[in-house]
Parts: C-alpha cells; structure tokens; sequence
C-alpha cells in the first residue's frame, strides 16, 4: 500500500493543473497555514480530524466489501 500520510508541497506557489502527481485522487489539507496533500485510497472513507481549529490528521477506512 502507498504512503498516505500527509505530504508537504514544496512551493509556495503551485499549479494544481500541473501537479505531477499522477492520475490518482488527491485531498489537499490547508492548516495553519501550511498546505499539505496526501493520495487517497482506491476506495473507502477518508476523515479529516481537527482540532482547535487546525488538522490534526486523516483518518482512512477501507471498510469491506460484500459482493
């Protein structure tokens, strides 16, 4: 499984068009003014946690699937 903590972008500026960051989803977090992202997983639930007013973390649940 990838990584799917919270990664910084390295630019204070970015184009999101041109993101290379390939063709998966992507949840961009601003926090304390700082901008992070992190790849979401194929399927499931992503929650994002805060706390007195900043993200704290993500929270990912695949959950199962029944067919």
């Amino acid at each position: 499984m990838k990584d799917l903590r919270l990664q910084e972008i390295p630019s204070k500026i970015i184009d999101i068009e041109t993101f290379d960051a390939g063709k998966e989803p992507l949840v961009f977090v601003l926090s304390n003014g700082i901008l992070k992202y992190a790849p979401l997983p194929p399927h499931g639930e992503t929650k994002i946690v805060t706390h007195n007013n900043k993200v704290t973390r993500l929270l990912y649940n695949e959950g199962e699937l029944f067919e």
